[in-house]
């Protein structure tokens, strides 16, 4: 095994350690909803995984590519690399959501579920808002990842 497929192996590792949990959080999202009680425990449990494994994760994947493009040469990566310019541009522009919207979105939904609302009173109105923020943002971040690893696979263009 070479050194290219010793850093292909580690980027697309790292594709799925980074972005299989918002996939899955498609699916436990709406479960929250439904039982609100549990929502802290989700929402704290969402931002540590996003500051201790799918952040640093997904960054390490530019090292990984950065590597295999070093390795191999730009353009030496099958052809003509557009498939490459356009898939890095979608992750540079995911991670930049990803950090400057879902973080802080994420750090805010977390303080909002973490004092109940007082008896007889209804949850602050920030809480849904919050909430249906991060998962259209998840949806939106959901779109770059699918085009990425198309123009990975297919190679297109």
């Amino acid at each position: 095994m070479d050194l290219f497929q010793i850093l292909l192996f580690l980027h697309v590792l790292g594709a799925v350690v980074a972005f299989g949990p918002g996939f899955a959080s498609m699916v436990v999202g709406p479960m929250v909803a439904k039982e609100p009680q549990h929502a802290n425990f989700y929402a704290r449990s969402q931002a540590l995984a996003a500051r201790a494994v799918v952040t640093p994760v997904s960054i390490s994947m530019a090292i990984t590519g950065g590597a295999m493009i070093l390795d191999r040469g730009w353009s030496n990566l099958v052809g003509t690399t557009h498939w490459l310019e356009v898939a890095i541009l979608l992750y540079v522009i995911a991670v930049v959501l990803s950090m400057a919207v879902m973080a802080p979105a994420s750090r805010k939904l977390v303080a909002l579920t973490s004092q109940p609302p007082a008896p007889g009173q209804p949850p602050s109105p920030a809480l849904p808002a919050t909430a249906r923020r991060i998962r259209l943002m998840g949806m939106v971040l959901s779109g770059p990842v699918v085009v990425i690893v198309f123009l990975m696979i297919a190679k297109p263009f």
